[in-house]
């Protein structure tokens, strides 16, 4: 997932509905399945139990990286 070094960035807190543990377990998983998104540089384990922060380029996509999940039976 490289991008360009002038990049704007935003993080955007995501609530899976259920803790994954450890988080980085969560954070791994579902950034496996949000590759499929572009915008998504990364995706980082939270300290909010169930909640990774995705890291991505433009409008966050909550509702639509919430239906790649639960396509993939990750939510």
């Amino acid at each position: 997932m490289s991008r360009a070094a002038s990049s704007v960035v935003w993080a955007t807190p995501l609530s899976l509905g259920y803790e994954l543990t450890p988080a980085t377990m969560a954070a791994q998983l579902v950034r496996t399945e949000l590759e499929l998104f572009p915008a998504v540089v990364d995706v980082l384990p939270s300290t909010t139990p169930g909640t990774v922060i995705v890291v991505h380029e433009g409008p966050a996509r909550p509702a639509a990286w919430l239906a790649e999940l639960r396509e993939a039976g990750i939510v």
